[in-house]
């Protein structure tokens, strides 16, 4: 004869289950002496169902977790009668008909077994395990054994647990209410581990049953739930983990406990971040918090255990999980098997030739700047070095003063982060890293562009083709040669920023891989700033279901450039906010022509030479005409044919050409008094990449027929690059090694004792024609420069009073400076070499100092004629504004974050938790 069984049935919002496993309930082989059902304040049908179906009672509770209605059942049943049994299910638990039986003939067969569980199988596929029994890693975390395993019968000799699933549990009645029923802190995950080990501890055994089996539609953590994210299993699991290790801890290491509560959220927010769950980290703290001030909980379940308890701790040692079957778990559930592997056969950068084309790109790079070679720092075009000391340099990326007057106030530059971050490369001379990324442009371009190809197809020569036109392209050589530093480094980041903005919404991964080289590319090019909006907004609508993650890759890039922009509109001069950063550059503005060959400032001079002693009377126009073709046929035959993914690069096609021709045409700084517009080929470079990967589309629909095509536009652009080249040897280049000495030595001297002494610099441009400036320490650095300070429509009273004075210095004029001078630290006087044309205006302003009684003459030195002043006073430099170190640590902040998310993830787990399914089904 049987013991008296009593099913207790908790239910909330279950209707969509309830049917299965009722029916499952009343067709078990051994029927249990009454069904009592437990709903939870259901707002669909359960309760009616419940009422309809052959439970003795239905017990009406407030919405509470699953452990608590059980409770609610319990203590409506019947008086307790020696040998009672108690099996506790859910409302997505059915049960296969001979469950109960097998349940009752282990308990049978083994008497000291008090709580026995069946096989939980997973409802959407019946032969995998959901769990079969419970045990703790060494560190106390919970783990479900053999969780989404496919059961072929291998465990089924195995049967002591250290827990069992709350749901589909056989347990004794009087045993049940020894220990205290679950614990009410646990409302779900862990509810049926944490009653295990009570009972092991009160000298009973725990155990499964390989016969008996029951399907499970969701974890304990769904009950009552349609959906479970991620960050709220984190929370439910950590809060469950905490709550186990204060009250199983001894009273000494409980202390210790809970004081590391803190430290270790922090530490394990880290993880989190690594993991690619940025979610989970609020979940983290807030399992943490909760913990730490739910002491109350704790000490009731510490004496829970303390009454029910006979044996020692170390009874349940060899229940625990090892760390190599914790491994193994995990590779499992990380491996579920080849139907869901995916086999990436996109081809390796030394198989696919990439390794060959990054060598010629590097050869080319050293073949451009000769003159470079051994330098420590480079001057010349746009390019100038940056502070001899690194601290001088992160200085800079403060937000302060951005002129030698300590009157224009502003945020620096992005660029001037970028430089701190890329002279820290080599902080013994943070110009030297300067130099070697120009030798090493062109092959770096040719990197990324490598794999930014490889995300669009899986041809096995299509990524060294576009490797080798991205790296030999004229905008890019034209930017080496130049030093034209910002958009040289958008340009090397610009395939894998849109690459990446692409496919951001598909992991956070995803989303941190685009975010660093997009906030390079906003740094580097501001005026590009519009069209990253535009792709970032197209990204989003590209991936709807997860547009957060777009806009989060735009992060670090807003964070650099934000402050810019707000201080420009803050001015009235919004656009002034899309400037170049770095030295004013002049250059021959190209017409749209120009800007439709993808030819910037001197691209289609630079073919003249060698057009003109191999095809007179050629017009390089023809020639680098025909050199696109080949490249814009390719990139029409990619619309064509796949229309659906090309619009998108179709897009950044048209926004790229728009902000070539608007920037051609926008002048927003000045270099000696004449407008300088900014740089077209930023919006070139972007130009390039579309049609580029336009071009990549069509060759991914069949490889073969396109091989040829590619590798004419390959030639193309090996033939396109070498008039470039060999122009920087038929014409004087634009960057030279810098002096040692970018001020007289004398000036160094003062300088090493006082970084803010002054010098006052003046620089004959023509007759009657004069520039001044005031120069800080060793002269004016890269990293000094600001585009506040350059992009200003209007001189400062300060400005138009020292340019009076320097006009009546040069002039002749008997006038007292001695005030102004002293206000600006002043207290040398350069006067650089004569230019063409203003001889004149040189020796007039030479004898003029020459006769003042006030300046002591030094001499000539390497950067002209140097007086000194005598008696001369130090001004006291204003200090940086309050905040500027909390606005440069946000910064990095939140470049650290993206390159934590770009980082692998350390999960290797498919899941922690089994999650909800489409239904139980019912046992055939």
């Amino acid at each position: 004869m049987h013991p008296r069984v009593f099913v207790v049935l908790a239910a909330s919002n279950g209707a969509a289950y309830l049917p299965a496993t009722l029916a499952a309930i009343a067709a078990q082989t051994v029927s249990p002496e009454h069904l009592i059902a437990v709903d939870g304040a259901s707002k669909d049908d359960s309760r009616a169902l419940l009422e309809a179906s052959s439970a003795r009672s239905v017990v009406v509770a407030p919405r509470l977790p699953y452990g608590q209605l059980i409770g609610k059942g319990v203590a409506s049943l019947p008086a307790a009668e020696d040998g009672d049994w108690l099996w506790l299910l859910a409302h997505d638990a059915a049960p296969h008909p001979r469950a109960l039986q097998a349940l009752l003939a282990h308990v049978d067969a083994h008497p000291s077994v008090v709580v026995v569980g069946p096989k939980v199988m997973r409802a959407d596929v019946a032969d995998r395990f959901a769990e079969f029994g419970q045990t703790v890693t060494p560190f106390g975390r919970s783990l479900l054994l053999h969780e989404g395993e496919l059961d072929q019968g291998q465990h089924d000799d195995d049967s002591d647990r250290l827990g069992v699933a709350e749901t589909g549990m056989l347990v004794r009645r009087d045993v049940f209410a020894a220990v205290g029923g679950f614990d009410p802190a646990l409302g779900s995950i862990d509810a049926g581990l944490d009653l295990g080990v009570r009972a092991r501890l009160a000298g009973h055994r725990v155990a499964v049953e390989p016969r008996a089996r029951v399907r499970r539609a969701g974890g304990p953590e769904h009950f009552a739930a349609r959906s479970v994210s991620d960050a709220q299993r984190v929370a439910i699991s950590r809060r469950a983990q905490l709550h186990r290790r204060l009250a199983y801890a001894n009273p000494v290491a409980l202390v210790l406990h809970w004081l590391l509560l803190l430290p270790l959220a922090l530490l394990r927010s880290v993880a989190h971040l690594l993991a690619k769950r940025p979610a989970a980290v609020l979940a983290e703290w807030r399992a943490t918090i909760v913990t730490l001030v739910a002491l109350a909980a704790v000490a009731r379940a510490r004496s829970r255990i303390a009454r029910s308890r006979t044996v020692g701790w170390a009874a349940l040692r060899g229940l625990r999980a090892s760390w190599r079957s914790v491994r193994s778990q995990r590779r499992a559930l990380g491996d579920p098997g080849s139907m869901d592997r995916v086999v990436d056969e996109r081809v390796g950068f030394v198989e696919g030739a990439g390794l060959w084309v990054t060598s010629l790109a590097l050869i080319v790079g050293v073949v451009l700047l000769p003159q470079l070679i051994g330098a420590g720092a480079a001057t010349g075009g746009a390019l100038i070095p940056l502070a001899d000391s690194l601290g001088a340099v992160w200085s800079n990326a403060l937000l302060g003063t951005r002129d030698a007057f300590g009157e224009v106030v502003g945020p620096a530059d992005p660029q001037t982060v970028v430089l701190a971050l890329l002279g820290s490369l080599t902080p013994w001379e943070p110009s030297t890293a300067i130099v070697i990324l120009l030798f090493l442009a062109p092959a770096i371009a040719s990197v990324t562009a490598f794999f930014a190809a490889r995300r669009l197809t899986l041809s096995r020569w299509v990524p060294a083709v576009v490797a080798a036109v991205w790296s030999l392209s004229p905008v890019l050589l034209a930017a080496v040669a130049d030093g034209r530093l910002g958009a040289l480094i958008a340009h090397l980041a610009l395939p894998l920023a849109v690459t990446g903005l692409l496919r951001a919404h598909a992991s956070w991964r995803s989303a941190g891989a685009a975010a660093i080289p997009l906030a390079l590319v906003v740094a580097g090019a501001p005026v590009l700033l519009p069209m990253v909006l535009l792709l970032v907004l197209t990204a989003a609508g590209l991936g709807w279901r997860s547009p957060l993650r777009p806009l989060a890759a735009l992060l670090p890039a807003a964070l650099l450039i934000a402050p810019v922009v707000v201080a420009r509109w803050r001015e009235g001069r919004s656009l002034a906010a899309l400037a170049d950063p770095g030295v004013p550059l002049r250059a021959d503005p190209p017409s749209v022509v120009d800007l439709a060959l993808l030819s910037p400032d001197g691209t289609l001079s630079a073919l003249e030479p060698a057009l003109a002693a191999l095809l007179p009377g050629v017009d390089a126009a023809w020639i680098a005409l025909a050199l696109i073709v080949p490249l814009a046929l390719s990139a029409l035959v990619g619309v064509v044919l796949r229309p659906s993914a090309a619009w998108p690069w179709v897009l950044a096609l048209l926004g790229g050409f728009a902000t070539a021709v608007a920037a051609s045409r926008l002048a927003l700084t000045t270099l000696d008094g004449e407008p300088v517009a900014v740089w077209a080929g930023s919006g070139l470079s972007l130009v390039l990449l579309s049609l580029l990967a336009l071009g990549v589309l069509a060759a991914d629909v069949d490889d073969r027929p396109a091989a040829a095509p590619g590798a004419l536009v390959a030639l193309v652009a090996v033939a396109t690059a070498v008039p470039l080249i060999a122009g920087t040897f038929l014409s004087p280049s634009a960057l030279t090694p810098a002096p040692e000495r970018r001020m007289p030595a004398f000036v160094d001297a003062a300088a090493a004792q006082d970084p803010g002494v002054g010098t006052l610099v003046l620089r004959p441009l023509a007759e009657g024609v004069l520039a001044v400036d005031v120069e800080r320490g060793g002269g004016r650095t890269l990293d000094a420069l600001s585009t506040t300070q350059l992009t200003r429509e209007a001189v400062s009273p300060a400005e138009a009073e020292l340019a009076q004075t320097a006009v009546d210095l040069a002039a002749g004029g008997d006038v007292d400076v001695t005030a102004l001078l002293d206000d600006l630290g002043v207290r040398f006087v350069l006067l650089e070499e004569e230019r063409q044309g203003a001889a004149g205006a040189h020796d007039r302003a030479q004898r003029s100092l020459d006769a003042r009684g006030d300046l002591q003459s030094i001499g000539q030195t390497e950067a002209g004629l140097l007086w000194q002043r005598l008696e001369a006073q130090t001004a006291q430099r204003e200090p940086s504004p309050a905040g500027a170190g909390w606005l440069l640590a946000a910064q990095l902040l939140a470049l650290v974050g993206a390159v934590i998310a770009a980082l692998p993830s350390l999960r290797r787990g498919a899941r922690a938790r089994t999650r909800r399914l489409a239904g139980s089904g019912e046992w055939q």
